[in-house]
């Protein structure tokens, strides 16, 4: 009796407590694949100057690199019009995006070519009432294509009542995750993920991700926007489906940094979700959609 006694204590010992395997998790590090410079994106940047406020301003700048510092964001694709200076301040953390689909393809190129840009986000045709297989676009996937340059896609919800805010083209329809079927089947090798999940969409996504084994998803701004009960319930339906590791961590930060606490703090509240998912998330996921190397994952894990 002793004996077994004896093993099974020095088996718990070896079990690290709540509190360790807690503090685990919070101190991972996280990669924001949806970050903004300023503003809500660039095919919506008239309709929320008006909320803009100081968010150009140094101030808005530095409150929310103080979040990303806090929450150990080591690294964050970032679009707007600060993301060159976001880049310059922090070269090894930001990956600077660009995504408006109004931009012309050869700008497009020059940029991607010369590593002006890395990556096509976010993109978000559908502010422009234009489905993902539109024929008007398919220059873009193509360019995305040739080049491996991963695209991130809008498809999901915009600011409430977008339509009648001076998004007359939105259309909450043009997020179904299925009308991203043609261009996969045509661009095999396109690396994209989905932002904000494609919600509400969730059955379509599940038969998306189950047909096409490359798509990743964010759960940017699904994260903070939604009541934290039907976030998790949307989040829960895709794990339990089977994809928890392409679901990839976002804030959709636009012009309140405070978001980005948030939207942290939602998944690490998820209690159907285990240590290792949460960091799956958080970092695993999107590491290896981005393709880090080796010597910079360890970096990251190590700090």
């Amino acid at each position: 009796m002793k004996k077994y006694v004896l093993v099974t204590i020095v088996v718990l010992m070896s079990i690290p407590s709540i509190g360790q395997r807690k503090n685990t998790m919070l101190n991972t590090p996280i990669i924001d694949m949806h970050l903004h410079s300023g503003y809500a994106g660039p095919d919506i940047l008239e309709a929320v100057t008006k909320l803009r406020s100081n968010n150009d301003q140094p101030s808005y700048r530095d409150s929310t690199f103080k979040y990303l510092n806090e929450f150990n964001i080591v690294k964050a694709v970032v679009d707007g019009p600060n993301a060159l200076d976001y880049q310059s301040r922090d070269p090894e953390r930001f990956i600077p995006a660009w995504g408006t689909s109004s931009t012309p393809v050869d700008s497009l190129r020059k940029w991607f070519q010369e590593g002006t840009y890395k990556i096509m986000a976010e993109f978000g045709p559908q502010y422009s009432g234009l489905a993902p297989n539109d024929e008007k676009l398919e220059p873009y996937f193509s360019l995305a294509e040739e080049l491996d340059i991963p695209v991130g896609i809008h498809m999901g919800p915009g600011p409430p009542g977008a339509a009648y805010i001076g998004m007359k083209n939105y259309r909450m329809s043009l997020s179904n995750p299925l009308l991203l079927e043609e261009v996969l089947v045509k661009h095999p090798k396109l690396r994209i993920y989905i932002m904000h999940a494609g919600y509400p969409f969730i059955d379509e996504l599940i038969g998306l991700l189950w047909a096409h084994p490359q798509v990743y998803v964010d759960v940017a701004v699904i994260n903070w926007v939604l009541p934290q009960i039907e976030f998790h319930n949307y989040l829960r339906r895709i794990v339990e489906a089977g994809y928890g590791e392409r679901i990839m961590y976002g804030s959709d930060e636009m012009i309140w940094p405070q978001s980005i606490k948030i939207s942290v703090g939602n998944i690490r509240a998820a209690d159907f979700l285990s240590v290792k998912q949460k960091e799956d998330i958080f970092y695993n996921n999107a590491a290896r959609f981005l393709r880090l190397t080796d010597e910079e994952i360890q970096k990251h894990k190590n700090q």
